[in-house]
């Protein structure tokens, strides 16, 4: 009955009908002024949710806008890096050569002050000659034949105790 009131009155055969009072039909006109007013409200955008989307894009720009400054950073420090290893690297080669070169030098002052050593002359410097060959003999007796084994073995040994020294 109430969807005959609210379309058309000349319809509405409640108004004959005697079991209903009159404040029960008062309550009814009251709830369809109701409803019809929050039918009323507008159905467009209001102007807080266009101020939300904006603000949203407005950060979701500045998120990516962060991500894109920090990709970049990230890279700029690592070449960075690299260049502090680099240069890591070549501060160490050039210590070692340093010490190297001063190790040199201060070997030869230790060598001419407390050693009393001079650099070479030119005339003692002594060549010698081997194209005829150098050949040997011990008497009569030819020195016995040891096994290669027992000779490898000593040749090792002595190579050792010349690489300790």
């Amino acid at each position: 009955m109430q969807a005959v009131i609210e379309k058309n009155v000349s319809y509405d055969l409640s108004r004959f009908d005697r079991r209903v009072s009159a404040k029960e039909k008062a309550e009814k006109a009251r709830t369809a002024a109701k409803a019809k007013s929050r039918t009323r409200v507008k159905s467009g955008i209001s102007g807080f949710s266009v101020f939300c989307g904006v603000v949203v894009f407005c950060m979701l720009i500045a998120l990516l806008y962060s991500y894109v400054n920090l990709t970049e950073v990230s890279d700029i420090n690592m070449k960075r890096q690299n260049e502090l290893e680099s240069l890591r690297e070549d501060v160490q080669m050039l210590e070692i050569s340093k010490n190297q070169r001063m190790g040199a030098l201060q070997i030869r002052d230790w060598a001419t002050t407390r050693l009393g050593m001079s650099k070479i002359d030119k005339s003692q410097i002594t060549y010698v000659t081997t194209s005829g060959g150098d050949r040997f003999e011990i008497g009569d007796n030819k020195p016995k034949e040891t096994s290669k084994l027992i000779a490898g073995l000593a040749k090792g040994f002595s190579t050792v105790i010349e690489y300790i020294n």
